[in-house]
């Protein structure tokens, strides 16, 4: 009897992909670390400037070029500063990890307990419920939402959050756009003549208005989320690259805490918001600039009714989503009250106008310095430690409802906490860090090598120039190379530049560091310019020219403001018209009174 042959199906053959690094990036690494040695060691023995430039040119070029991760660019200071005898490697090594790295490090964790319990996603969908009325209201409302989370979020997480957001407006401003148009071609309106009649297609009118709409609401996430990054300490890396920088050039002088920061920078970031909302409505949202002055922008006081169903069938999506969350929860409201009290400490830590928390605890304990001067042991980092320790602690559910599933193999109940051990190892931003790491090392490496002296002197001829102008220079060559480069890279690389330029033209250092730091985050035109820019270039089909058509205007305006802000408020709050006889010292010494 014939019997059919069954063939075997082949066994599943697991393939493994290896990540590949692009021929031209190889290239690109093993020239760049090959000058950079040749170089460095043709130089004679004493000549250790010489030898810092090289280490500082190959982590540019490197930065810049991306050709190895940055985090693998941020550890070439620790190779290549012990080589050529300019750091011990006791000592560089000890750079990559200190009181700012673990501010960070610290705040990056609490951000992530915002995103585990949702409550940065209730807060969104609150203010666009109460702002959603109309397409300058709405686009104000996702302004505002990324601008407040991303002052405690990253910038990339809060984009992230936000788009699908922005996603679920515009598929609802869709459906009920299509829906008119059924009902307009149903009743033979001449408007819909000649277009696709009862299909619930948008003619071509309709198409192009709503992807203008659509286009300025997915813009509005990417602009304020750098936008509200530069309002706080922990906003965003660059700032606290100029905290980390400043404290290893002048390890003497106080540096900039969270309160000082919140005053100065919170006002020029608002600022920008209104500005960069401003932009966005004007080319994209059907408004006038009378209608932003008298702030006429809700679409009830048209009487309108086909508009003012549209804004209304939108503003309720968004609260059916807001419903979907529920009544806050325990986790909720008790990680409310933690962050409440995180800013309540920093803000009163050290108060001008009376003795801070911090100045008690220190008169308690009587600790005082080898001059006489009363020493404040606790420092932003020891509050923002303090509170992530409370977050591995305290228990993400009441204990007292008993709601909480027992643990395996044993009769005691167990409960998660805010933040696990899980998250910690998986959410550590170790590229921010090592980048942190490099940019200390960086600075040591200038001032120990004689580099940061030489620098100024090259820098000498614009010893007459006007410090507005050159701060002007300063805020435009930032903003444009963070266009290409990473914004925690290129204030990295600059910051001890910008030191030396200050020292040249007899300038306060922070007037110009401050300046660079904050125009490295106004990066509005590419989307490889920030994170948020690419994830918003991915999300619909955006295209260059139209990141580029607001995003030119808005840095060119966003960097106009801040040389404005810091040469007025920020220049006398922080008295920054006389230049301190401590910059010129490489010794770092007291200032004789």
């Amino acid at each position: 009897m014939y019997e059919p042959v069954i063939e075997e199906e082949p066994e599943e053959v697991e393939v493994v992909e290896y990540t590949v690094l692009p021929r031209w990036k190889t290239v690109v690494t093993v020239t760049v670390l090959l000058v950079a040695v040749i170089t460095g060691m043709s130089l004679p023995v004493e000549e250790t400037k010489g030898r810092a430039a090289c280490v500082i040119l190959a982590t540019a070029l490197l930065w810049m070029t991306e050709a190895i991760p940055l985090m693998i660019t941020g550890l070439l200071p620790a190779l290549l500063f012990p080589f050529f005898g300019i750091m011990d490697t006791k000592e560089v090594c000890g750079k990559y990890f200190n009181y700012v790295s673990m501010l960070m490090l610290a705040t990056l964790l609490i951000a992530e307990s915002f995103e585990r319990c949702g409550l940065h996603r209730r807060l969104a969908l609150k203010i666009l419920s109460v702002l959603g009325r109309g397409e300058a209201l709405l686009m104000l409302g996702a302004m505002i939402c990324t601008w407040l989370l991303s002052m405690f979020m990253s910038n990339t997480a809060t984009t992230a959050m936000m788009l699908p957001i922005a996603d679920a407006i515009i598929d609802s401003l869709r459906e009920v756009t299509a829906r008119q148009d059924i009902q307009l071609s149903k009743v033979g309106s001449p408007d819909q003549e000649g277009d696709q009649e009862g299909s619930g297609q948008f003619s071509r009118k309709q198409e192009k208005e709503f992807k203008r709409f659509t286009k300025g609401l997915l813009l509005c996430v990417p602009y304020g989320a750098s936008i509200g990054g530069i309002a706080t300490l922990t906003g965003t890396p660059p700032n606290l690259v100029l905290q980390t920088i400043f404290e290893a050039s002048f390890p003497d002088q106080p540096s900039i805490d969270y309160k000082t920061w919140l005053f100065m920078a919170f006002p020029l970031s608002a600022i920008l918001l209104i500005v960069g909302w401003t932009v966005l409505c004007l080319v994209y949202a059907r408004t006038s600039w009378l209608n932003l002055i008298t702030f006429k922008l809700c679409c009830d006081r048209s009487g309108e009714n086909k508009e003012r169903e549209k804004w209304n069938h939108i503003n309720r999506t968004i609260q059916v989503e807001y419903k979907t969350l529920g009544s806050m929860r325990f986790t909720e409201i008790l990680l409310t009250l933690i962050v409440l009290l995180l800013v309540f400490l920093w803000l009163f830590m050290l108060p001008d106008q009376f003795p801070g928390w911090a100045q008690k605890h220190a008169e308690i304990f009587g600790r005082r310095d080898s001059g006489g001067k009363l020493k404040i042991y606790l420092k932003d980092t020891w509050v923002a430690v303090m509170v992530v320790f409370l977050l591995f602690i305290v228990p993400s559910g009441n204990p007292l409802r008993g709601s909480c599933k027992p643990d395996k193999g044993s009769k005691l109940e167990r409960l998660e906490r805010l933040l696990t051990q899980k998250t910690y190892m998986d959410k550590t931003p170790w590229d921010v860090l090592f980048i942190l790491g490099g940019g200390y090392a960086i600075a040591a490496g200038c001032k120990d090598s004689g580099l940061s002296l030489w620098i100024g002197e090259q820098f000498s001829f614009l010893q007459n120039s006007h410090h507005v102008l050159i701060a002007l220079v300063v805020a435009s060559m930032m903003a444009v190379l963070t266009e290409f480069a990473s914004n925690t890279a290129s204030t990295t690389l600059l910051l001890p530049v910008l030191i030396s330029l200050s020292r040249a033209i007899k300038v306060h250092p922070l007037y110009l560091m401050i300046t660079g730091t904050i125009s490295a985050s106004l990066a509005f035109c590419l989307p490889s310019a920030t994170g948020p820019n690419a994830l918003v270039f991915a999300f619909k089909e955006l295209r260059v020219m139209d990141m580029i058509k607001t995003g030119l205007v808005m840095n060119l305006i966003s960097v106009l403001i801040t040389v404005m802000a810091t040469s007025t408020w920020i220049y006398a709050g922080l008295g920054l018209s006389e230049y301190p006889c401590w910059a010129d010292s490489t010794d770092n010494v007291t200032c004789p009174t």
